[in-house]
């Protein structure tokens, strides 16, 4: 079996086991199992999730070479390195209100708590407001941040799983 294939197939399965078990802490359904349309993109630019089941850490950015609509902010961090540029007009979807899209810029992300992650271990969720990010994370724990340093943590997510698929 193809080393890429095998591994995406490993990424999937912890993250469904993640979603599994983390998903009886809340009342929140992710991924979405029969998702209204909350995107006419359905599939992630990256990895080929489906965007309207995984509606609530969808990201959507452009660069010089297009736009693109991704999964996570894991795909979206790996995109730009096979890209080999940075993402522009970055827009991620509220967790709680996935049919909302929020400047990411203008974002607070909650780094690990215990709401499953997207294709990474580490789950990274936005928020509109600083509030509603601390008392998530009050409840399901993670730490609040803005987009730069959630993108970092995504980077290093991903680099980890680069270095570990060789």
């Amino acid at each position: 079996m193809n080393k890429k294939i095998l591994f995406l197939v490993l990424c999937v399965s912890i993250v469904l086991a993640a979603t599994v078990f983390t998903a009886e802490q809340f009342n929140i359904e992710h991924p979405i199992k029969k998702p209204q349309k909350f995107t006419d993109r359905e599939r992630c630019s990256n990895c080929g999730m489906d965007l309207n089941e995984w509606a609530r850490t969808r990201h959507e950015f452009e660069n010089s070479k297009g736009k693109f609509h991704t999964c996570s902010i894991h795909c979206a961090a790996v995109m730009k390195k096979k890209l080999n540029e940075a993402p522009k007009n970055v827009k991620v979807a509220e967790y709680l209100h996935p049919e909302k899209m929020l400047d990411a810029d203008k974002a607070f992300y909650v780094i690990g708590s215990t709401a499953p992650g997207t294709m990474a271990l580490r789950s990274k969720i936005a928020f509109s407001s600083k509030e509603e990010a601390e008392k998530f994370a009050a409840g399901y724990g993670g730490t609040v941040a803005g987009f730069e340093e959630a993108f970092v943590e995504a980077e290093k997510d991903a680099h980890s799983h680069s270095k570990h698929k060789h």
